[in-house]
């Protein structure tokens, strides 16, 4: 019963709810043993022409699709949540920076690569991520979604089907 209020139904990862927690328990054992935490935030590029050329039952079935990339690409330690429509959040433990962005940049090329299939249909997807680090690249702990928030909508204005990292020094953005 617990874990079926943590999860969502449709995409079977965690939940907004549980997110909060785990983002909360990353963040303490980061100040407590010096490990670093990494934010993914993923974001479905165009997802409203998915559901709007294809159905929403098709948009569902992409959103399936696409978690379980993204689920499957992440170590068991990792948390992965369905953070609203078509938005992920990914927490990798002990994971610095560079390496983030190794992650996010392999399930993005992964996800480009290979068309999504609905009745008959292939749907081409791409997505965009954002990325940020404590304490790394964010001092402040309630800095770290926001941070990897804006990276996202870096990533969403520059063209979208891109990674863009939340820089340590200001003015630099990786790819």
């Amino acid at each position: 019963m617990d874990k079926r209020s943590r999860t969502d139904p449709l995409t079977g990862l965690w939940n907004r709810h549980h997110f909060g927690e785990q983002l909360q328990r990353c963040l303490n054992e980061a100040d407590r043993f010096g490990h670093p935490v990494s934010l993914v935030l993923v974001d479905i590029d165009h997802f409203k022409r998915v559901n709007d050329t294809w159905g929403h039952e098709a948009g569902d079935a992409v959103l399936k699709q696409l978690t379980r990339i993204l689920h499957d690409g992440v170590r068991s330690v990792d948390v992965c949540v369905r953070y609203g429509g078509e938005e992920v959040a990914m927490l990798l433990a002990q994971t610095d920076s560079d390496h983030a962005v190794e992650v996010a940049e392999r399930l993005r090329a992964k996800i480009a690569s290979q068309p999504f299939s609905y009745g008959g249909a292939e749907i081409p997807v791409t997505a965009s991520f954002g990325v940020a680090t404590y304490p790394e690249t964010v001092k402040v702990r309630d800095q770290l979604f926001p941070a990897s928030d804006k990276a996202l909508y870096i990533a969403k204005h520059e063209g979208r089907n891109r990674v863009r990292a939340k820089p340590a020094t200001k003015g630099r953005t990786t790819s």
